[in-house]
C-alpha cells in the first residue's frame, strides 16, 4: 500500500495506480489502523472492553491526549490520522518497520513497501554511501536512513506530522527508566515476573485469535523460558522449531529437543547446510533490506513454521535487557579514569596477549580495548563496539574506494543515543536496544515472519516486564566478581532469570550460549560461488579488488576449531555481509526483480 500527500499547493497533482491505505471516518478526522492494538501502559483500563472498536478508542485518546496518545497503547500497529489537509502518522514503541517514507518541499510519499516506494521516486534512486558504510560495520543499519538516499524508515515511539511541512517527532525519552530498586519478597517477585510475561502472550494472543502457536526454541534460557510460559497460556500444545547445524559444535538440537518434550510441544529442526545458501534471495526481498547474523537459518524456520501455525514466539531481546556486553561496561569502570597514554599501553598488551594465546577471549579483548585507545572515545561508540565481527573503520580504509573515503562519513541515526562516562552501562542496554535490537535483530525476525504469513511476538519486548527488568537490583542482573564480570563468565549472567527458570529445570539444562552461525563451514564448500561473488564485488566498483581478493584468499586458508564460536579470526562474517549486500543490490539497483524467490535460487546462476 502506498500514500501520498502534496506539501506545497503548488505541487502537481500525481496520479499513482497504488493500492491506497483505506481511511474510516472517526468523527471531524479519519483513521486507519495497520496491525495489533493489545494493550494499555499507565492506564487502568481493560483493552477487551474495546473488542471490535479500535478506531473509537484511537477517537477517544487522540482527541484526549493529541498527538502524544500512542503513549498509553500497547501493541504493534502504525496509527494513520488524516485531518483536513494533513497527515500524521503515529509508530508504535517497538518496531522499526511499520513504514518507509520520502519527502523534499513538494510531496510526503510513504508505503509499507520499501520497493513500491523507491518504485516512485520523484527523482529517482541513488545510493546512500554513508548507509553502506554503516552497514558494513555492523551488518545492520542502525539509523533510520535507508541505502537509498532521501528514503527514510520509522523508528519505535516515532511520529510524522505532515501538513504544509513535515515534522518528525519521538517519545522515546519517556520509555525508559534504570531505577533500579530493592525488593523485599523474592518468591513474590519472581511470580510477578512471570506473570507479567504471561500477560504479554495472553493479550497478544486473545486479539490476534490465535489458533495455533509456534516458537523459536534453541534450547537456550531466553527461549526454553519462552516456551514454558507460553505453553502455560495457550490451551492446546506449542510448536517448536530449531535451526540445527548437523556434525557441529554450533548444534543445538539435543538442548532443544529435551526442552520441547519436557513441556510437550511439538518439535520441528531445521537443518541448516551450505545449499541453503540459495536462500538468500528470498530473504532479502522478504526484508527489502540486507540483512546478516543469523537472519538465514531464522528464515527457514520462518518458511517451515508457516506450514504448522498462525503466530510465532521468540526469545529474542533477552540479550539485550539483561546486559550482553557487561563485560565491556566492567572494563570501562576501569578504563575511564586513565589517561591516553596509559589505555593505549592497555590495547597494546591486548594486542599482545592475542597473538601469544589465540583465544577467543583476548581477541575480544584487543578489540574492546582499542575502543578505548582514542581522545574522544564515546562518539559512535555502539556502532564501532559492533564491528568486531565485520569491517573495523580501519579495513574498510582499505576496502573502500576513494569515492567512499572522500564523500561520505557514516550514518547516523536522528536519535542515536549517547555514551557518556555516567550513563556508560545504562546506555549499553539502552543504546543496542534502541539502535540495535529494534533495526536489526527483531526486524528481520518480524519480516521473516510477516513474509510467511505470521505474526509474531516476543514476550521479553513488553514495555512493564522490560520495567521490571530495568528496575532490578544490579545485583540480581549480572553478579560475580568483577573478574567473572571481565572475562564474560556465563555463570554470572541474568542472575534473576535463571533463579525463575531454576523453578522448572535442573541446573544443567539451563543452557547459555548466543544463537551463532558457523559461516565459515557454510561458505567454504560453495568455491564457485564465492569466485562469483568475487567477481560481481569488483564489478559493483565499490571495492579494492586487491583488498577482495587478499581477503577471499585468505579465508579460504583459515582455520577454526569446533568450539571457537564467535567467528573473530575468519572473514566468514564478512563475506556472508558482502553476500547479502550484492544481493540486495542486484534486486533493489540493478532491478533484477527476481519472481520465484521463495524456492532455492542457485547462487552461481545468480550472481553470473
Amino acid at each position: 500500500m502506498f500514500g501520498f500527500h502534496k506539501l506545497n499547493t503548488n505541487a502537481e497533482d500525481i496520479s499513482f495506480n497504488i493500492k491506497p491505505y483505506v481511511f474510516l471516518t472517526a468523527g471531524s478526522f479519519e483513521i486507519s489502523i495497520q496491525g495489533l492494538i493489545t494493550g494499555f501502559v499507565k492506564l487502568d483500563l481493560d483493552i477487551k472492553s474495546y473488542d471490535n472498536k479500535h478506531l473509537e478508542l484511537v477517537s477517544e485518546l487522540y482527541l484526549k491526549y493529541g498527538e502524544t496518545f500512542t503513549e498509553y497503547l500497547n501493541g504493534q500497529f502504525i496509527i494513520f490520522i488524516k485531518e483536513d489537509n494533513r497527515i500524521s502518522i503515529f509508530n508504535n514503541r517497538y518496531q522499526a518497520l511499520g513504514l518507509y517514507y520520502y519527502y523534499d518541499d513538494d510531496y510526503f510519499l510513504y508505503s509499507r513497501s520499501f520497493k513500491t516506494l523507491i518504485n516512485l521516486l520523484p527523482k529517482g534512486k541513488e545510493v546512500n554511501k554513508s548507509v553502506v558504510k554503516t552497514f558494513l560495520s555492523n551488518g545492520w543499519n542502525p539509523t533510520d536512513k535507508t541505502l537509498i538516499k532521501n528514503v527514510y524508515k520509522i523508528l519505535p515511539t516515532y511520529r510524522i506530522i505532515a501538513d504544509t511541512k513535515v515534522e518528525i517527532k519521538n517519545h522515546w525519552k519517556n520509555e525508559f527508566d534504570f531505577e533500579r530498586k530493592p525488593f523485599d519478597n523474592l518468591e513474590n517477585h519472581m511470580d510477578k515476573y512471570e506473570t507479567l510475561y504471561q500477560s504479554g502472550i495472553e493479550e497478544f494472543t486473545y486479539q490476534k485469535k490465535t489458533e495455533e502457536l509456534g516458537t523459536l526454541l534453541s534450547g537456550g534460557h531466553d527461549t526454553s523460558f519462552t516456551l514454558i510460559e507460553g505453553s502455560k497460556v495457550h490451551k492446546k500444545p506449542l510448536h517448536s522449531f530449531t535451526a540445527t547445524f548437523p556434525g557441529w559444535a554450533f548444534d543445538e538440537e539435543d538442548y532443544a529437543k529435551n526442552i520441547a518434550k519436557k513441556f510437550n510441544s511439538t518439535h520441528h529442526s531445521v537443518p541448516f547446510l551450505p545449499e541453503d545458501l540459495d536462500y538468500m534471495v528470498s530473504l532479502i526481498i522478504a526484508n527489502e533490506e540486507p540483512v546478516v547474523g543469523s537472519s538465514l537459518p531464522i528464515h527457514l524456520c520462518a518458511k517451515e513454521a508457516s506450514k504448522h501455525v498462525d503466530t510465532m514466539l521468540a526469545g529474542d531481546g533477552g540479550d539485550t535487557l539483561w546486559g550482553e556486553y557487561f563485560p565491556v561496561a566492567e572494563f570501562h569502570k576501569y578504563i575511564k579514569h586513565m589517561p591516553l597514554s596509559a589505555r593505549k599501553l592497555v590495547h597494546s598488551i591486548g594486542s599482545g596477549l592475542r597473538k601469544t594465546f589465540d583465544w577467543e577471549r583476548f581477541w575480544e579483548l584487543e578489540h574492546v580495548s582499542e575502543l578505548f585507545a582514542h581522545e574522544n572515545y564515546y562518539d559512535g561508540f555502539l556502532r564501532k563496539l559492533c564491528t568486531y565481527r565485520h569491517f573495523t573503520d580501519d579495513f574498510q580504509s582499505k576496502l573502500l574506494t576513494p569515492e567512499f573515503q572522500n564523500k561520505s562519513s557514516f550514518a547516523r541515526s536522528s536519535l542515536e543515543l549517547e555514551f557518556n562516562k555516567d550513563n556508560f552501562s545504562e546506555m549499553l542496554i539502552e543504546g543496542k536496544l534502541f539502535n540495535g535490537f529494534y533495526t536489526y535483530q527483531s526486524f528481520h525476525t518480524f519480516q521473516s515472519m510477516n513474509h510467511f504469513g505470521m505474526d509474531l511476538y516476543l514476550p521479553t519486548i513488553n514495555h512493564d516486564f522490560m520495567k521490571f527488568i530495568t528496575q532490578l537490583p544490579i545485583e540480581w542482573v549480572n553478579g560475580g566478581t568483577s573478574f567473572h564480570r571481565l572475562t564474560n563468565s556465563l555463570s554470572v549472567n541474568r542472575r534473576f532469570h535463571k533463579k525463575v527458570l531454576s523453578r522448572y529445570l535442573k541446573k544443567e539444562e539451563i543452557y547459555n550460549r548466543s544463537f551463532d552461525v558457523p559461516w565459515y563451514n557454510i561458505l567454504k564448500p560453495r568455491v564457485d560461488l564465492l569466485e562469483k561473488l568475487k567477481a560481481r564485488l569488483k564489478q559493483r566498483g565499490w571495492f579494492v579488488d586487491s583488498v577482495i581478493d587478499n581477503m577471499f584468499k585468505e579465508f579460504m586458508s583459515q582455520e577454526i576449531k569446533d568450539y571457537e564460536l564467535l567467528e573473530l579470526k575468519n572473514h566468514g562474517y564478512r563475506i556472508f555481509t558482502l553476500l547479502s549486500l550484492e544481493i540486495w543490490c542486484m534486486e533493489y539497483l540493478d532491478d533484477k526483480n527476481t519472481t520465484d524467490f521463495d524456492e532455492q535460487v542457485s547462487l552461481e546462476d545468480y550472481l553470473a
